[in-house]
């Protein structure tokens, strides 16, 4: 095992691109520092926090036992990234499969999502339990919330690599969330279910940390034998050849729509096929879904400016996540691109298409959300979209011939700095703050249909006139930058 361990080092230590763009690095550290600080925070004062609205705080912090768990298990499925070795060189060698396979299990409790909670934990169960109930009941409660945590780890584990063979298995989180909210809705207490259930850990029950044992054993075993059946170097070339050889329904409709179809096609499949863009996209519809259940419990919202937020970031997250790798995604390939007979300008007009037919997609269940409600215009809502599609496209694009980062498609999107620049924390604020200041300023010194046709307008503009400056300044910004951009495809840093 230490020979695993070694070789990841010595791979992270030789390869070059943990040299470069320390700034970024810096920063995402800082970022994961602020996280861990802020659960520690709240660790420290969970006590104070727990004690603000009256009544007991054991059973206040039991009480979010089980509905902790399946967001947790969905989080980890969409974020957590899976351990993984390159196994066809070890295939060659005399090292058996159980020796990778168990491996990769211990790794993957090296991960954030394990060891985040327990900041929380274990302050709870310092300062509250070990004064309430004594020591015993502390030290079995931190016992039984960290089995919890290992097995939403291993089920984790186990649903990524089913989701990799079949996308289809993504439901399961899903299902298992949407289960327990339909519990409660139909009148079953999952509060109170979840209070008996931390009172047991509490207790010691001998029978729950034997099932909980026992759950982890039979997860542990279905994903070495999974894995034991894939550990082979035909199946994986054949699996990778079955994946590739795989075609979305409705592509071969848009191949039909000339060049331009062709090449939204392949920047479809591009999306779909690949780990690192499809987490992207499963993002989306999270988010949607979270701020309007969010936003219909919500009622102290009573203006349009907090809306205005929430709607520009949503209809325009999926085109900014993908626009500002525009070019990056294809980074592995982009010698190919560049060398071959191609029109650059479908080229570009292709990525162009996506980004609207992406802010298209979500703003039709906001369309509707927002008709049955009336939380917003939906003339305001029309014009937000006109401008994400107009002059957000324009921006995105613009930064986007800028960026030339390599991006891994194979890779996980959780804690992957790869291929991001400064630029991009820049043009995340912009695209959500440019229509909402335009839109302040012309309510401000008019009124909202004055607010509502400033934006509108230039995004009108800019949709009608797309063929022109797609021509005129993103395509030649990038053949200015061509050699530039190459360069930077072609090297292995982030």
């Amino acid at each position: 095992m230490k020979h695993f361990y070694s070789h990841i080092w010595k791979s992270f230590i030789r390869n070059e691109r943990w040299r470069r763009n320390l700034l970024t690095k810096i920063l995402f550290g800082i970022l994961i520092l602020y996280f861990i600080l802020l659960f520690l925070m709240v660790g420290l004062n969970i006590d104070k926090i727990l004690g603000e609205s009256g009544g007991n705080a054991v059973e206040k912090f039991n009480s979010i036992l089980l509905w902790y768990l399946p967001l947790d298990l969905l989080l980890r499925c969409l974020l957590q990234p899976l351990p993984a070795i390159e196994i066809i060189p070890y295939l060659r060698l005399p090292v058996r499969r159980n020796k990778m396979i168990n491996y990769l299990l211990i790794r993957s409790i090296l991960n954030i999502f394990n060891f985040i909670p327990l900041f929380v934990i274990i302050p709870f169960s310092s300062k509250i339990l070990l004064s309430q109930q004594g020591i015993s009941a502390a030290l079995f409660y931190i016992s039984g919330l960290s089995l919890l945590l290992i097995f939403n780890n291993f089920l984790a584990v186990l649903t990524g690599f089913l989701i990799q063979k079949k996308s289809i298995y993504l439901f399961i989180p899903f299902g298992i969330l949407a289960f327990i909210v339909l519990l409660n809705k139909w009148g079953f207490s999952i509060s109170n279910l979840s209070i008996v259930f931390g009172q047991h850990i509490l207790e010691g029950k001998l029978m729950l940390f034997g099932a909980l044992l026992a759950a982890i054993i039979l997860i542990i075993y279905v994903t070495n034998r999974l894995l034991s059946r894939n550990f082979y170097i035909d199946e994986i070339k054949s699996n990778k050849k079955l994946k590739t050889s795989f075609i979305s329904i409705g592509i071969n409709k848009i191949r039909g729509f000339g060049e331009i179809g062709r090449y939204l096609s392949l920047e479809i499949n591009l999306l779909t096929r690949n780990k690192r863009p499809r987490q992207m996209l499963v993002m989306v519809p999270v988010f949607v879904v979270y701020f309007l259940f969010m936003i219909s419990n919500d009622k102290n919202l009573q203006n349009n400016f907090p809306y205005m937020l929430i709607v520009t970031m949503l209809i325009g997250m999926g085109a900014s996540m993908y626009g500002q790798f525009m070019f990056s995604w294809e980074s592995s390939y982009f010698d190919c691109i560049m060398a071959r007979k191609n029109n650059f300008i479908n080229y570009v007009k292709a990525k162009y298409y996506l980004l609207s037919g992406l802010s298209l997609i979500v703003f039709v269940p906001l369309l509707i959300f927002f008709s049955l409600t009336k939380r917003i215009d939906i003339y305001l809502l029309c014009s937000i979209l006109f401008f994400i599609m107009g002059v957000n496209s324009f921006i995105i694009m613009f930064f986007g011939a800028f960026n030339d980062g390599r991006i891994d498609l194979s890779k996980s999107r959780l804690f992957n700095y790869q291929g991001i620049k400064g630029t991009q924390f820049v043009l995340t604020s912009l695209f959500m703050l440019l229509p909402l200041g335009i839109y302040s300023l012309f309510n401000y010194l008019f009124n909202p249909v004055a607010g509502e046709l400033a934006i509108a307008l230039p995004g009108v503009i800019f949709i009608i006139f797309h063929d022109w400056w797609i021509k005129r300044i993103i395509v030649p910004q990038f053949r200015n930058r061509k050699y530039k951009n190459l360069e930077g495809y072609r090297k292995l840093s982030f």
